[in-house]
C-alpha cells in the first residue's frame, strides 16, 4: 500500500508545486517586502533541513532522535511539509539566472524535491517506529 502512496505523492506534488509557484510569480513577487521575508524565512528551513540530511546521514535517524528527542521527528514532519514551498520561494523570488525564476521551471525541481522528501519521510518513519507502527524502537507496541 505504501507503494501507492508514494507514486499518488508525485502528480499531487506536481499540482501544488506548480500552482504555488505560479501564485510566487504572478502575485507575491510583486510586493517586495514580502518577498524579502519569505526568501529569508524560507533560506533558514532550507539550512535546517541541510542539517537533518547530516545528521540523518551521520549518525541516523534512531540515533538523531535519541539525541534531540521528541522534537527531532516534530521538526522533521515541518520540513516535509514545509520544504517545497521554501525551495519554490528561493527560486522564484530571488534575484539571478532567469531559468530557474521561471514558475514552471521552478515547481518541476519542487516536484522532484517533494518526491525526495516522501521518501525520506518513509525511511524515517521505519527506521523510528517500523512498519505499520510496530517493532520500530519508538513504537507505541512494547
Amino acid at each position: 500500500m505504501e507503494i501507492v502512496g508514494i507514486i499518488l505523492s508525485v502528480p499531487i506534488a506536481f499540482v501544488c508545486s506548480m500552482l504555488y509557484c505560479l501564485l510566487l510569480a504572478k502575485v507575491i513577487s510583486k510586493f517586495q517586502r514580502l518577498s524579502y521575508i519569505l526568501q529569508s524565512l524560507s533560506v533558514f528551513a532550507l539550512m535546517v533541513f541541510v542539517f537533518e540530511i547530516v545528521l540523518l546521514i551521520t549518525i541516523g535517524p534512531v540515533r538523531s532522535r535519541a539525541i534531540l528527542g521528541p522534537s527531532f521527528y516534530i521538526a522533521h514532519i515541518s520540513l516535509f511539509f514545509l520544504g517545497p514551498p521554501a525551495l519554490a520561494n528561493v527560486l522564484v523570488l530571488r534575484a539571478g539566472p532567469q531559468l530557474f525564476r521561471k514558475w514552471y521551471v521552478a515547481g518541476l525541481l519542487c516536484t522532484v524535491f517533494a518526491f525526495f522528501l516522501v521518501l525520506l519521510q518513509y525511511t524515517v518513519s521505519e527506521s523510528l517506529y517500523g512498519i505499520d507502527g510496530e517493532g520500530g524502537p519508538y513504537s507505541s507496541a512494547p
